[in-house]
Formats: structure tokens, sequence, C-alpha cells
């Protein structure tokens, strides 16, 4: 069974942290702290509005993009 500070680290990572960021951390609220400064979900994803709809989420150069098909 996980302690609270190994399921906080399973969370880091399945967040989008790497464990190697985390791994000397010993307590919970480091790691709660380390959480805290992971980028926020969905924060990369393009605005949208009602006007957007039919048009499809793409990646662009590296980035998170919307466009009319797969190749605009």
């Amino acid at each position: 069974m996980d302690t609270n500070v190994q399921a906080l680290k399973n969370l880091y990572v399945a967040l989008g942290g790497d464990l190697s960021e985390v791994a000397n951390l010993a307590t919970s609220s480091e790691v709660i702290n380390a959480i805290a400064q992971l980028p926020a979900i969905g924060a990369s994803l393009p605005a949208v509005t009602a006007a957007d709809n039919g048009k499809v989420l793409k990646v662009a150069e590296g980035k998170w993009a919307v466009g009319t098909d797969l190749t605009e």
C-alpha cells in the first residue's frame, strides 16, 4: 500500500510531471506544492467559441491549434 507521499507522487506523474522532479520530496506538502506548479490541465489549448463548431483540434508548430481540417 502506498503512503500519502507516494500517492501524491503518482498523481504528479499522472498530471504530466516527471517523477525525477519529485523523487527526493519527503512530505505531502512538498509534493502538493510541486503539483500546484504543474501547468493547468488544458492551459495550452486554444480558446474556442461557437464559431469554431465543426473545426478540428490539431498540433501546428508544436502547439495545439484550431483548424478546418487535418491539413489546415
